[in-house]
């Protein structure tokens, strides 16, 4: 057996050295390499699966498919020399990742008037970003000014700044002496501000550049989206995305959760998510020749269980009842504590949440929209495995969170994917009665993605090919019988790029339904017990990845969002970053986000006994009740 056996993976042309006894899987993540895995590493999802070229590795019983030709990565060891492919069909490539100026998003935040030196005058610095630069003239200590050089720091920043409390680091007190002397006591004290305080980060002499930048990042499970801003002018000087590197460890937060509870399980997570973050950071500092030094504060929006292994905090309580995070709204770090590779004495904070279910990133999508500055009552919808709704405007917010699945990130679906090149993004049926479908970068599908999914839902309940449970109409020019009973032909083998039929199964049909079902559920209850109509509502907002590329109409035939008219809609796309962004660049947005987040009420729907009845009714399409849809029911003469 081999000590330090090499892994190849050879259409990525990658290898990589492991110990003894890891699993391809840990193989994969150590390469950079991201499969497919949705199930946490548990054998059950079948999608780690690779081709075994050479080589010899111990599997588990379930661990080799197809007489050993393949083997899943996750329970199999690698006790020699490898080289393994990933099958076509499982390959994650140019996914389609929201950086925050998709359609319909509010563009990158630049305030008018954002500083960054405080002004002389106390007062509300509401431009102000999180961290900013203080030029102080310091009076050289005499005989009848004796005070200690941090006690003339703290006063000469009250008296000439307004600024009453100041931490400093110890690393950075053992160099004040030098630093205020070397200076001749005319310094630029960087500081940071949040949760009531200040901090010194940084201090220099004022004949040293002193250059402020910042990234706010969206922690999501699936993917991270890293902004680079100037926070002397506010703007934003570039955006990076990737997939997270948590992926190969579970497609889902309960699968993640999971596995944090296995030895050492906790660490990979929070090590792969970390290192995903400074990989894009990285680049962005080199693209725009900025010093990792230079970056002085970080904002991290993401559900709760993203940022709690994104700091290394026990998830388990999250999936058990009664629904417990270790905290909503977490402490500020500093970046060297968590391993974020920029200035290690920078600010790291976390946008506030409300539970285990509703986190940051709502906070930030609620900030991005400006739901809690406007009259007109609204609706916001956040589309992912957990379907988050916030309902309210500048007088209430509520919220609730409901498992949705991820059958619209492609996940339980026979040929679902994610928004990825080869994905069918676009369908609709044509004159000859069959589907004519458009893929994400115009290459062979490879599967169907979660937009191609609603649009394939919505022209087949048009076409007459489905009933509003969703049975296929047998005789319909693309059902036929599949081995497991009817199926709709969505694209044929001689078209799609693994040379099979890509097809739409009826289980396929019922998980989108409970999907769907689940969204509008939670929308609905949470109105219901807020004596609302879903005809009260003024604007509806869109969030996430998924959002953005909907077919409004599409996405309101067959029940996912109400029946509203399209205009009535907003998509404001990666409102994470987006909201994140506008926190680090204005202490007054940083307040509004903790305000936000502490005044959404949050609804349990689990122990809500009407919920499944909202459910079981919102499980058709569009609804049980036509005087829910009425629009499209008449579109579609139903009664």
């Amino acid at each position: 057996m081999a000590e330090r056996p090499s892994v190849s993976f050879r259409t990525e042309g990658r290898t990589v050295t492991v110990e003894s006894g890891q699993t391809l899987l840990d193989a994969a993540f150590l390469a950079g390499v991201t499969l497919n895995s949705v199930c946490g590493g548990r054998g059950i999802c079948q999608r780690c699966r690779l081709h075994l070229i050479s080589g010899t590795v111990e599997c588990e019983d379930a661990g080799r498919i197809s007489g050993g030709a393949e083997v899943l990565a996750c329970t199999c060891r690698v006790v020699g020399d490898v080289t393994v492919d990933i099958p076509d069909e499982l390959r994650i490539e140019e996914e389609q990742i929201l950086t925050g100026a998709e359609r319909g998003a509010p563009p990158p935040p630049a305030p008018e008037g954002v500083k960054a030196e405080l002004p002389a005058e106390a007062g509300a610095p509401d431009q102000v970003p999180l961290a900013f630069a203080v030029r102080l003239a310091l009076p050289a200590p005499t005989l009848d000014d004796c005070v200690s050089d941090l006690s003339r720091l703290q006063r000469e920043l009250r008296l000439q700044r307004g600024i009453r409390d100041l931490v400093v680091p110890v690393g950075l007190m053992r160099d004040l002496p030098r630093i205020v002397r070397e200076a001749n006591w005319d310094v630029t004290a960087v500081l940071s501000r949040a949760n009531g305080g200040h901090e010194l980060i940084d201090l220099r002499g004022t004949a040293d550049d002193v250059r402020l930048f910042g990234v706010a990042v969206d922690v999501g499970t699936t993917t991270v989206v890293v902004h680079l801003f100037d926070l002397a002018g506010g703007a934003i000087l570039g955006a990076a995305a990737a997939l997270n590197r948590q992926a190969s460890y579970g497609d889902d937060v309960i699968s993640r959760i999971m596995h944090a509870e296995q030895p050492g399980g906790l660490e990979r997570l929070r090590g792969a998510v970390v290192e995903t973050v400074n990989v894009l950071v990285g680049g962005l500092a080199r693209s725009h020749q900025v010093s990792r030094d230079e970056i002085l504060g970080a904002i991290c929006a993401g559900n709760t269980t993203m940022l709690h292994l994104l700091l290394g905090l026990p998830p388990s309580e999250i999936r058990r009842e009664p629904y417990i995070p270790v905290a909503a709204t977490l402490p500020s770090y500093a970046a060297g504590e968590i391993g974020l590779r920029i200035n290690p004495r920078a600010f790291v904070y976390a946008m506030p949440g409300v539970s285990s279910y509703v986190g940051g990133d709502i906070t930030a999508d609620v900030l991005a929209a400006g739901m809690d500055r406007k009259d007109d009552l609204a609706m916001l919808v956040d589309v992912g495995t957990n379907g988050e709704t916030v309902i309210g405007n500048r007088e209430f917010l509520a919220c609730c969170a409901c498992s949705a699945g991820p059958a619209f990130e492609g996940g339980g679906i026979s040929w679902g994917m994610r928004a990825a090149r080869g994905a069918v993004q676009r369908v609709s049926v044509v004159e000859s009665g069959m589907l004519e479908w458009k893929t994400i970068g115009g290459a062979k599908p490879r599967g169907i993605c979660g937009s191609g999914l609603v649009d394939l839902l919505a022209e087949l309940l048009k076409a007459g090919y489905i009933d509003r449970g969703g049975r296929m109409r047998l005789g319909a020019p693309p059902v036929r019988e599949g081995l497991d009973g009817p199926e709709i032909l969505v694209v044929p083998g001689a078209a799609s790029a693994s040379g099979k039929d890509i097809v739409l199964t009826a289980a396929d049909i019922d998980n989108l339904l409970r999907a769907k079902a689940a969204v509008y559920a939670g929308g609905a209850i949470l109105a219901r017990r807020l004596g609302i109509e879903m005809s009260d509502i003024q604007r509806i907002y869109v969030a996430g990845g998924f959002g953005t590329y909907l077919d409004v109409e599409k996405a309101i035939t067959i029940g996912l969002l109400p029946d509203a008219p399209p205009e009535k809609v907003t998509f404001i796309g990666n409102g994470s970053v987006v909201g994140a962004g506008m926190a680090l660049l204005s202490q007054d947005a940083w307040r509004r986000a903790a305000e936000v987040a502490a005044k959404m009420t949050y609804r349990e729907l689990s122990v809500d006994t009407a919920f499944m009845e909202e459910y079981v009714s919102a499980a058709f399409l569009p609804h049980t009740d036509c005087a829910r849809f009425p629009r499209v029911c008449a579109n579609l003469g139903m009664g």
